[in-house]
C-alpha cells in the first residue's frame, strides 16, 4: 500500500494543475465540513443541519470521485480494492 501511495504522490508530483485541482477541491470540502461543525455549535434548526450536511457530503463525495479521475484510477476498483482488504473473507470479486 505504501508503494502505492508513493506512486500516487510522484503522479501528483509531475503536475501542478492536479495538485491545485485537489488543493482547491479539498480547500472547499473542509470549508463545508467547518461550516457543519460551526452550525452545530451555534444551534442553528434541523432543516439547516440537513441541508449543510448534504451539501458537505456532496462535496466530499465529489473531491473522492476527482481524486480518483486525476490519478487514474476508477472509483469502482478503488472501492473493490479497500474493500477486499477491509473485508478478507469475502468472495474473490472483491480484491
Amino acid at each position: 500500500m505504501r508503494k502505492k501511495i508513493g506512486q500516487w504522490a510522484a503522479a501528483l508530483g509531475r503536475s501542478k494543475g492536479k495538485k491545485g485541482i485537489l488543493a482547491v477541491g479539498g480547500g472547499i470540502c473542509v470549508a463545508t465540513w467547518l461550516t457543519v461543525a460551526i452550525s452545530m455549535a451555534i444551534g442553528v434548526g434541523t432543516g439547516a443541519r440537513i441541508v449543510l450536511l448534504s451539501v458537505a457530503l456532496v462535496a466530499t463525495e465529489v473531491l473522492f470521485w476527482i481524486a480518483a479521475a486525476l490519478l487514474g484510477v476508477t472509483v469502482v476498483q478503488l472501492r473493490r480494492k479497500l474493500l477486499g482488504k477491509l473485508l478478507p473473507g469475502r468472495r474473490g470479486d472483491a480484491a
